[in-house]
C-alpha cells in the first residue's frame, strides 16, 4: 500500500477513536472553546496584501463546545471552493476529561504518529507538480497542514491556560550584493500571475531600486501569520507556550483551571521600533534599517 494512503487511513481512524473517547469522557461543564470566522477567498487576497483589523471571537461552552472540538479534530479538507485554502482554520479550547491518563495518552500518540509519517512521506517530493500529483490529486480538497497539526494533551493539575493572539515575524538579514543575486536567479521561475516580460520588468524595477539605495545590509522581515497561541502554567508556576491550532485535552485536573479567553483582536498601530525599518521592496518584504 501506497504509505501516504496507510498514513492517511492510520490518521482518520485514530481520530475517530479518539473523538469517540473525548465524547465519552468529556466534562461538558468545563469545557470552552473559542470559535473564529472562516476566511473567505474574497477576503484572502485583501489580509495578504493588509492583514486583518478585527477578529470577532465567540466563545463556545458545554456541549456546544464538545461538538466544536470534535468537529475540529476532523477537520482535514476545505470543500467550499469560497473559502480559502490558504488561511488555515484554528481551534483554541480547552476539553477537560473523567478518564485517566493511561485511557487517554495510547490514543493521542496513535494520532500524532500517523500525523508524523504522513508529514514525513509528503515532505519527500521535491517540487510543487510532484507534490500536487502524489498528495493533492489523491486526496482531494485535503489541507495538508490540517492533517498534520499535533493533537496535545495535558496530565494533572494545571494553574492556567492564557489564550492569546501572536505574530511574530521572520528576519533574514544578508548584503546587497547577494539580494541582488537573489532577484537575478529569481528569473528562472516565472509566477502563474505573470507572463516572462511582466516578471523580468518586474526584477529589472526592483533591482534598479536595490542598486540605487545606500546601505550595505538589507533584512526580509516576512510576519507569520497572525495565530492564536496558549501560554501553560503548571503547578510549579513554569510557563510554556503552544500553537493554539487545535482542541486541548486535559485529564486528571483535580480543578478546573483558569482559562483566560481568546478576545476579539483588534489592529494595534505599528509600535514605534516599527519606524526604524524603511521599506524598500514590498514584493519580498525587503527593509533598510533607518
Amino acid at each position: 500500500m501506497n504509505l501516504l494512503r496507510f498514513y492517511m487511513n492510520e490518521i482518520e481512524k485514530h481520530t475517530l477513536s479518539l473523538c469517540e473517547l473525548v465524547r465519552a469522557n468529556a466534562i461538558n461543564k468545563q469545557c470552552i472553546m473559542f470559535s473564529i470566522p472562516r476566511i473567505t477567498k474574497e477576503e484572502e487576497e485583501r489580509l495578504i496584501e493588509d492583514d486583518y483589523e478585527t477578529i470577532p471571537v465567540e466563545p463556545l461552552t458545554g456541549t456546544a463546545a464538545l461538538e466544536y472540538a470534535l468537529d475540529a479534530f476532523k477537520d482535514m479538507h476545505v470543500y467550499d471552493g469560497k473559502l480559502s485554502r490558504r488561511f488555515v482554520q484554528k481551534y483554541p479550547g480547552l476539553i477537560p476529561l473523567s478518564c485517566s491518563w493511561e485511557t487517554i495518552e495510547p490514543y493521542v500518540e496513535a494520532l500524532n504518529t500517523a500525523k508524523h509519517g504522513f508529514k514525513a512521506e509528503v515532505q519527500k517530493f521535491e517540487g510543487p507538480d510532484e507534490k500536487f500529483y502524489e498528495v493533492h490529486d489523491r486526496f482531494h480538497y485535503l489541507i495538508t497542514t490540517m492533517a498534520y497539526r499535533k493533537v496535545y494533551a495535558f496530565q494533572g493539575d494545571y494553574k492556567a491556560f492564557y489564550f492569546n493572539w501572536s505574530r511574530r515575524p521572520r528576519v533574514e538579514t544578508d548584503t546587497k550584493e547577494n539580494w541582488l543575486e537573489r532577484l537575478e536567479r529569481a528569473r528562472a521561475t516565472v509566477p502563474a500571475k505573470y507572463s516572462r516580460e511582466s516578471w523580468y520588468a518586474v526584477l529589472d524595477s526592483e533591482r534598479t531600486l536595490l542598486e540605487s539605495t545606500p546601505g550595505e545590509k538589507f533584512s526580509a522581515r516576512r510576519p507569520i501569520k497572525l495565530r492564536p497561541e496558549c501560554s501553560v502554567r503548571n503547578q510549579k508556576g513554569q510557563m510554556l507556550g503552544y500553537s493554539a491550532g487545535m482542541p486541548f485535552l486535559l485529564t486528571e485536573n483535580s480543578y478546573r483551571p483558569k482559562v483566560s479567553p481568546l478576545t476579539d483582536y483588534i489592529r494595534k498601530p505599528a509600535s514605534s521600533n516599527s519606524t526604524k525599518w524603511e521599506l524598500i521592496l514590498p514584493r519580498i518584504h525587503l527593509y533598510r534599517r533607518c
